[in-house]
């Protein structure tokens, strides 16, 4: 008899302990941040000097949605889609700035490690890659179409990590940061000689909201 009972606690604890790991499914999101961005120009030698500018940190806002995979207790991987957009001024003389617009269209892969879980509960955290289209508008960027230079919009790839945790097993919150490793650039061919503009977003920090189906 007691080796029945012992026997029935044993199967009911790892039948508990099978259904503490957070579940593999699809999520959707919302993210608020800051982040900058860094214009360089490099120009030819009959061109001028190269310059910089960098801007200070604005708000972002965006969605996402993706698919979250569990392979063990702990560790999992996510991949996701993501759309945000944002404004940043970047200094164009004394007590003057521009505004760049960006509207970033990404593809993120992540791996999860949760530190801590029940049921209902998670906490860990998260690291992986983006890869991207970064779309710059606005009257900058117009006025350097004009003038003969090329759109600098194009692929932009940064690298993810933050802290996230899942609550009532369906809501969750992250707090994310991204630092850009690869900017969009161009490079156009003046009478001056080849210009090359590149705008860099070297970070991005922020909170975010998921809905874990």
């Amino acid at each position: 008899m007691k080796k029945l009972i012992v026997s029935g606690a044993l199967a009911l604890a790892f039948s508990t302990s099978a259904v503490v790991a957070e579940e593999s499914g699809a999520f959707v999101g919302v993210d608020l941040g800051i982040s900058n961005a860094v214009m360089t120009r490099d120009a030819g030698a009959l061109a001028g000097p190269s310059s910089k500018a960098a801007s200070v940190g604005n708000f972002r806002y965006g969605l996402l949605g993706g698919y979250k995979w569990f392979f063990t207790e702990s560790f999992g991987l996510r991949a996701y889609l993501q759309v945000n957009n944002g404004a940043n001024q970047t200094p164009s003389g004394v007590d003057a700035h521009t505004t760049i617009n960006t509207l970033n269209v990404m593809a993120n892969v992540d791996a999860l490690y949760n530190l801590y879980s029940t049921q209902e509960n998670s906490i860990g955290l998260f690291a992986g890659l983006s890869f991207g289209y970064a779309i710059h508008y606005g009257k900058v960027v117009d006025d350097m179409t004009k003038g003969g230079l090329k759109d600098p919009s194009g692929f932009d790839m940064g690298i993810n990590f933050g802290l996230r945790t899942i609550i009532a097993k369906h809501h969750g919150i992250e707090f994310f940061n991204r630092f850009g490793v690869v900017g969009a650039s161009a490079t156009s061919t003046t009478l001056g000689g080849d210009v090359k503009m590149t705008t860099l977003q070297p970070y991005a920090f922020g909170v975010r909201y998921t809905y874990n189906f």
